[in-house]
């Protein structure tokens, strides 16, 4: 009885830490439709109260039929393989509904965990990236924010006994994409909110579209 209740008072301080480390922390995610593979760095606030892990991630995504973004990493690059993230999204752009307005718009949508010793964070986001483009040719910056709601399930093992925990969320991201030249992109990125996460990182466009149909 004592360790159930230690338990769920360890998942519920888990939980509430709305900042707890995540898949989607922070995105990277712009409004404007993607050809590119990037390597990240980010710092979240950890499961573990203690803990500030530095963690590494690659996002690859790819625009065309299928707009597609992949992404695996370390959450702590100190211990690595001890806390694993992966996680995969659907997006497009929604442009047509602010014309004439320089805004850039883009919904997605996504699916990914994070995975540690004891415990392991499913979230499932949707939200929409804002944002306008400042600057033209091969040098221009993209500013946007991100929000975003989530459902989060939680799950943390304890002395051999398993409890599971599912929760709402709502994050914002402030973030920017700095073009620089035809191929190298840098990305700032920061997660307000239920989301506790910033980082920066490159990234180089790599156009080579899929296509979904029937070949004539």
């Amino acid at each position: 009885m004592r360790k159930s209740s230690l338990l769920s008072v360890l998942l519920l301080g888990f939980a509430s830490s709305a900042s707890a480390q995540v898949w989607d922390a922070p995105t990277f995610f712009s409004p404007r439709p993607m050809d590119d593979l990037g390597v990240y760095f980010f710092k979240s606030d950890a499961p573990r109260p203690f803990d500030d892990p530095l963690g590494i991630v690659a996002i690859w995504r790819q625009s065309g039929n299928i707009n597609l973004g992949v992404k695996a990493g370390v959450g702590d690059t100190d211990n690595a393989g001890e806390t694993i993230l992966v996680g995969a999204e659907l997006y497009g752009p929604l442009g047509s509904l602010l014309p004439n307005t320089g805004l850039e718009l883009a919904w997605n949508f996504g699916a990914g965990a994070v995975f540690g010793d004891d415990y392991a964070v499913f979230s499932v986001p949707v939200g929409m990236s804002i944002g306008v483009r400042l600057g033209s040719g091969n040098v221009s910056i993209l500013p946007y924010v991100h929000p975003r709601v989530a459902l989060d399930i939680t799950s943390v093992e304890f002395a051999g006994e398993e409890e599971t925990e599912t929760d709402g969320s709502f994050a914002i991201d402030l973030g920017a994409d700095i073009n620089l030249g035809s191929s190298l992109i840098l990305r700032l990125g920061g997660s307000l909110g239920d989301r506790d996460a910033f980082g920066a990182g490159l990234a180089i466009r790599w156009p080579r579209g899929i296509s979904v149909g029937s070949g004539n």
